[in-house]
């Protein structure tokens, strides 16, 4: 992070006038980005954030490298990422006790209390301007969920922050390696009922996308609203209503469902929806019918 704060703050000086003109000055302080603290880090990204969107909404799109895509992770709402980072690090708590009880749920042997201790050892949930749409966690620290700028908006939803968090804290869980057990039961059932033949790294996408799902409907079912729960949880997976298909012209939709060409790491909405209907009857009456329809988008 800092070594992209420090690139985007040369090109784009903070606090400066207007009309002032940029001279340097032999004896100026360089701006140490690597001493601040992350909750400075984090001002100052959304900050830089802000900057860059009233810097690209002033220029044409070929002066900013629009054209190409290189700021499109820049259009959100600073206000919302960091409304969204405040709402998962308010739901960090309820998560946790929601992913080790589905994880007890799933019929582990033994305690859990390695996978306990990590998951109660998860503290900060940290803005990371360098990830694009993407939260993920790092070997070399297991207390802290990194995500990028343009996922974090989608996190002011509740129902977005909880799947998140169940995903990700079963990451950390995984690193114990004791949960070997729970990754083959899960892609067993999924290669029986959904005839999904997955790599090593699909295989831990899906067992945390299972504890994350189960993890949702916890929550869902403590915390209803006036959407049918069926909608809220397919909603967080991607799914969208045969009408808001049809109103987006199928516009990126059949990519979501079917899955990126280049990204050989997770499951596509397809595959995910129809591994969970296999792996927990009690999910069928929250997916719709036709989010696991053979021939949606073929």
């Amino acid at each position: 992070m800092a070594g992209l704060l420090a690139g985007l703050l040369l090109a784009w000086p903070l606090s400066r006038p207007a009309s002032a003109p940029v001279t340097p000055t032999p004896d100026s302080t360089p701006f140490e980005v690597a001493c601040l603290s992350p909750a400075e880090l984090e001002t100052l990204a959304l900050d830089v954030l802000s900057a860059l969107n009233e810097k690209k909404g002033a220029l044409p799109p070929q002066e900013f490298g629009a054209a190409q895509g290189d700021w499109m992770p820049l259009r959100n709402d600073p206000k919302q990422v960091r409304q969204g980072i405040r709402n998962a690090r308010r739901l960090l708590s309820l998560a946790k006790k929601f992913t080790i009880e589905s994880l007890m749920k799933t019929g582990q042997t033994g305690t859990l209390s390695k996978e306990k201790r990590l998951i109660e050892a998860m503290r900060h949930i940290v803005l990371d301007p360098q990830l694009v749409n993407t939260a993920e966690v790092s070997e070399g620290d297991l207390s802290k969920i990194y995500v990028s700028p343009d996922y974090a908006a989608t996190l002011v939803s509740d129902d977005e922050a909880v799947l998140m968090l169940g995903h990700e804290l079963t990451h950390v869980a995984v690193r114990t390696g004791r949960l070997h057990h729970l990754i083959e039961n899960v892609n067993q059932i999924a290669r029986q009922s959904a005839s999904l033949e997955l790599s090593e790294d699909q295989q831990e996408e899906l067992a945390c996308d299972f504890i994350g799902a189960e993890v949702l409907k916890r929550y869902i079912a403590l915390a209803p609203t006036a959407e049918p729960n069926a909608e809220r949880f397919a909603r967080v997976f991607g799914y969208l209503s045969p009408a808001e298909r049809l109103a987006l012209a199928w516009q990126n939709f059949c990519d979501s469902y079917n899955g990126a060409a280049w990204d050989e790491q997770h499951l596509s909405q397809d595959q995910t929806f129809r591994a969970l209907l296999g792996l927990d009857p009690e999910l069928r009456a929250l997916i719709p019918a036709d989010a696991s329809a053979i021939q949606l988008c073929r």
